[in-house]
């Protein structure tokens, strides 16, 4: 079935990384083309841009919002608003956040609330709200390390004590992605080590148990809260974590069956256009992981339209409540 949409191609701005928008990463290219390749299918124009590029002020009526210059309307133009989480990004989340919140208040259909972005790839986030999922939780601890000493080290296994986390753990930067910066520590040594390496970077980390090397990571890609593909990932050698930028072996699956129900029910409580759900299954257990609001999969191409799509359908819904008085 093809879809139809309301109008003629619409603007969809992605707000990118400053870094990354001004010097784009060669590596990205074909992720690049297939997201292009994949709005225009569905009528939309896609625009990265940064945070700089974008002019709020406030009038008569309510607020004015320039993209490089050019005035843009609410019934023209969207904005996608990931909050970019890599450790070169970390000094600029404040700009980002208000930036979003700012063209929300506005009245500019955004792809993801200030809340949800705050939520993406956070780890203790995701276990403080398990969005109704019947699926346990992992349990997790999070600190801060800068200015990390001794006192911190009793503080942080005094809450694992009350999380029942016992050693060995897994000890991983809070908001990062691609299984970066992921650590196993047998004994409080070791955890003291990983801590005082983290306290050095300022980085904000999440102490949970560690699984074995026999877990395996089920993503669930959703479309308007449906589950649409699985992505199984597997450890390999001697990696702690099971994605394909740490040698990890990933294939697409189908959705087990015990996992339908409650995937749906946190997809459809989010009630995002698009997002991943991570679940992990160790020693015939369950565990809710995380949740990816903007995971790629820019191998797929059917899965690309469905999701540029989904945002197209909710920013047309969104334009016919502002002409019916019913937007912001």
């Amino acid at each position: 079935m093809t879809a139809v949409y309301d109008s003629d191609a619409v603007t969809m701005f992605w707000i990118r990384s400053e870094r990354e928008s001004k010097s784009p990463n060669p590596y990205d290219a074909p992720i690049t083309k297939a997201y292009d390749d994949a709005a225009r299918a569905v009528g939309v124009r896609l625009a990265r841009v940064s945070v700089d590029d974008v002019v709020v002020g406030t009038t008569e009526g309510g607020a004015s919002i320039r993209v490089r210059g050019e005035l843009v309307a609410p019934d023209e133009a969207f904005f996608h608003t990931k909050l970019v989480t890599w450790p070169v990004d970390r000094h600029d989340y404040w700009r980002h956040l208000t930036t979003y919140a700012a063209l929300s208040a506005a009245g500019f259909f955004t792809t993801f609330p200030v809340g949800q972005s705050l939520m993406n790839n956070e780890k203790l986030l995701t276990m403080l709200r398990p969005y109704g999922s019947e699926v346990p939780r992992l349990p997790t601890v999070r600190l801060c390390t800068r200015g990390y000493g001794p006192d911190q080290l009793d503080w942080c296994t005094a809450a694992m004590r009350t999380s029942d986390i016992d050693f060995p753990v897994v000890v991983k930067p809070a908001s990062w992605g691609g299984g970066h910066g992921v650590f196993v520590a047998s004994h409080a040594g070791e955890l003291d080590s990983v801590l005082a390496w983290a306290g050095a970077a300022e980085l904000t980390v999440v102490v949970q148990p560690w699984l074995g090397r026999d877990v395996v990571d089920h993503r669930v890609y959703f479309i308007d809260g449906e589950p649409y593909r699985v992505l199984t990932r597997r450890l390999t050698g001697d990696a702690f974590a099971g994605n394909t930028s740490q040698g990890g072996v990933a294939e697409w699956s189908d959705l087990p069956e015990e996992l339908v129900a409650p995937a749906r029910a946190v997809a459809r409580e989010i009630g995002l256009p698009y997002l991943c759900i991570d679940f992990l299954r160790a020693d015939g257990q369950w565990w809710f992981s995380e949740i990816e609001i903007d995971g790629s999969a820019a191998g797929d191409p059917a899965m690309n339209q469905a999701r540029f799509g989904s945002y197209r359908s909710r920013f047309d819904t969104f334009v016919r409540e502002l002409g019916s008085g019913g937007g912001k």
